[in-house]
């Protein structure tokens, strides 16, 4: 339990400090996650940051890059994982949806430490001006691979 304190904290203190620099620009977005994965992983916690500006920056349009933390809870223990992933945006004619795809690595730990390749698909909702959802498909690629669903928000 102790912990489980320990990486919730870590990830408040994550939300806090990217919450300041959302605030500080536009090209970074924050927000929490919920997570399922196969495998007997089960449910997770997590959150994300992602910095839309990456396309302007190296001029290729709707490159993005995010990294992510999360915590899962299988039974008898937890295991926690870092992702750091780059997107980008499917052209996409209808309004109110993005659709996206990407890859990037993995490293997840359940007592000993794995690393992984990410291969992603979501999509991103705007149902307000200032709130953005989310729902992905990552497939993690490494020893006991495994299938993740993610929803959340962003800000």
């Amino acid at each position: 339990m102790r912990k489980v304190t320990l990486v919730m904290s870590a990830a408040l203190g994550l939300c806090l400090v990217t919450q300041t620099a959302v605030a500080q620009t536009k090209q970074w977005q924050f927000g929490p996650q919920v997570n399922f994965a196969t495998n007997s992983v089960g449910v997770g916690i997590g959150g994300r940051a992602i910095y839309t500006g990456l396309g302007s920056t190296v001029k290729v349009p709707g490159l993005a890059a995010y990294a992510a933390f999360n915590v899962f809870f299988p039974s008898g223990g937890t295991i926690w994982e870092i992702n750091a992933n780059g997107t980008w945006d499917i052209p996409n004619m209808t309004g109110g949806v993005s659709p996206y795809v990407g890859a990037g690595l993995d490293y997840a730990h359940d007592g000993s430490g794995q690393a992984g390749l990410n291969l992603l698909g979501g999509a991103r909702f705007k149902p307000t001006p200032v709130l953005n959802m989310f729902g992905e498909i990552r497939i993690v690629l490494r020893t006991g691979s495994t299938v993740v669903f993610t929803m959340g928000v962003l800000f």
